[in-house]
């Protein structure tokens, strides 16, 4: 082939690429500027018929690339449609937009892909694609219009809250009536119980449409490349290397208030047969949640046990918490009840409820959470499973941006059954012996269920019932 035969080669070859990427861009066939893994997701998402899907992936892995190629797609083959790209402020959303726009539009037609007046919105054929704020401050800019597809990009970094409030109030009605689709693309968030844990993840897993991808996935980078990854996210064991590329849910000290707190320290047990009770509570008010617990020690084996809760919204009225102390209290001997409440409730609770509650000592704030994560880390703590809020807000609780204080949600309130366990755990007595003068060895040793009515018993009765409980002697 002659230098000329090759250019007119070259040339016929190049009009036919342009040609062809002409006739996917008008198609909305994007899947071209894909690498593998994206391409598996981009089928699902076109031939699913779940509403709504979760993008867990890493960092450096292409979802916000794969999402903005998804909306661009769907604007041109759905026209005079309304698709929407959120984040968490909009100078986020733009950024990542933008970024993403410029590499993915570059053999674009001319004149598909316009960006309208305002900084926030681009004619995309027939469609538009507009972007939009998450944080509840600002979301209102997602309303207007029902849009048919919506992106929520980085949502882990959205208060849990206010990521519930934008989904429920303004972003779930609109696909409501559009019945349209909903993408969640972002890494695990800082909140363990965050919504997208504990309500978007489950219902995606269900349908098929939850993909949870780490960096090791990613079809374009070295080993190399992902060992510096590694090294600028502070190493294998680092929080954020865990959160950010390998996509895992992270309980850790700088967030989470009781990162020591584990399954292992719930169950189902009954209390000693000898205890002394305990009424743990926070009292809410007006702006939080009342939370009582029904705490023992458990003398012999060194260790405080919740046995119980009550759960009160803001606002709840006294005699109703009362009521529900005492139902939890039944007829157990209660040598204590403290209440963090105001004075002047105390004295209330004393002479018109016939209540008798004390403040609990209430010293640092950060020493009294390191007091319970030493107790839980010693395994001198065990929560029955009952107590589903208390268990909720160990697994959840996390502290405000500055660390000073318990931070605040819908779910848990202001931490106040951590709050509720703290005092419990400073008040709680450790050096009463429980069990009553006048018994035998045997009698304080022995199980309850061995232990026979106290007529019948003696201690050759209860000699023979510890021998039986370990077999009969064989031949």
């Amino acid at each position: 082939m002659t230098p000329k035969e090759l250019a007119e080669y070259q040339a016929l070859i190049q009009a036919d690429i342009l040609r062809l990427t002409e006739q996917a861009w008008n198609a909305g066939n994007l899947s071209y500027k894909l690498h593998a893994g994206q391409k598996q997701i981009w089928q699902t998402l076109r031939n699913t018929k779940a509403q709504e899907a979760l993008l867990f992936i890493s960092r450096q892995w292409g979802k916000s690339y794969l999402s903005a190629c998804y909306a661009l797609s769907y604007c041109l083959q759905n026209p005079n449609s309304i698709v929407r790209i959120a984040a968490p402020t909009l100078k986020q959303a733009k950024d990542i937009v933008s970024d993403n726009l410029g590499p993915i539009c570059q053999d674009a037609p001319e004149g598909l892909i316009q960006p309208i007046k305002s900084d926030y919105r681009w004619k995309v054929g027939n469609s538009e694609l507009r972007l939009g704020v998450l944080e509840r401050a600002h979301v209102d800019s997602l309303r207007g219009g029902n849009a048919k597809l919506i992106i929520c990009e980085e949502g882990g970094f959205v208060h849990s809250d206010d990521y519930d409030y934008a989904l429920r109030s303004v972003i779930g009605p609109q696909l409501l009536r559009s019945g349209g689709q909903l993408l969640h693309v972002t890494t695990p968030s800082e909140e363990p119980d965050h919504y997208i844990h504990t309500e978007v993840y489950p219902r995606c897993s269900v349908t098929g449409t939850k993909f949870e991808l780490d960096i090791y996935t990613n079809p374009q980078l070295t080993i190399d490349q992902i060992d510096k990854a590694k090294v600028l996210a502070g190493g294998d064991n680092s929080p954020a290397w865990k959160r950010e590329y390998l996509v895992q849910i992270v309980r850790d000290g700088a967030s989470v208030c009781v990162p020591e707190f584990s399954d292992n320290h719930v169950g189902t047990f009954d209390p000693a047969e000898h205890t002394l009770w305990t009424i743990s509570a926070d009292f809410g008010g007006v702006r939080d949640k009342t939370v009582s617990l029904l705490v023992t020690y458990n003398f012999e084996q060194a260790v405080i046990e919740v046995h119980d809760e009550r759960v009160h919204d803001s606002n709840t009225d006294t005699d109703t918490i009362v009521q529900a102390m005492r139902e939890m209290a039944g007829n157990r001997r209660i040598k204590a009840a403290y209440m963090d409440a105001p004075g002047q409730l105390l004295v209330d609770l004393r002479y018109k409820h016939g209540f008798e509650a004390l403040l609990p000592h209430k010293d640092d704030f950060e020493a009294g959470i390191n007091a319970v994560r030493l107790a839980f880390s010693h395994n001198k703590i065990r929560v029955h499973s009952r107590c589903k809020f208390l268990i909720a807000t160990l697994r959840g609780a996390t502290f405000n941006k500055q660390r000073t204080d318990f931070a605040r949600s819908m779910a848990l309130g202001h931490m106040d059954a951590l709050a509720a366990l703290i005092y419990a755990n400073r008040m709680v007595d450790r050096s009463t012996n429980p069990t009553p003068d006048g018994l035998t060895y045997a009698e304080k040793v022995a199980p309850a269920w061995m232990q026979k009515p106290k007529d019948a018993q003696s201690n050759k009765a209860l000699a023979d019932a510890l021998l039986n409980s370990f077999g009969k002697r064989k031949g």
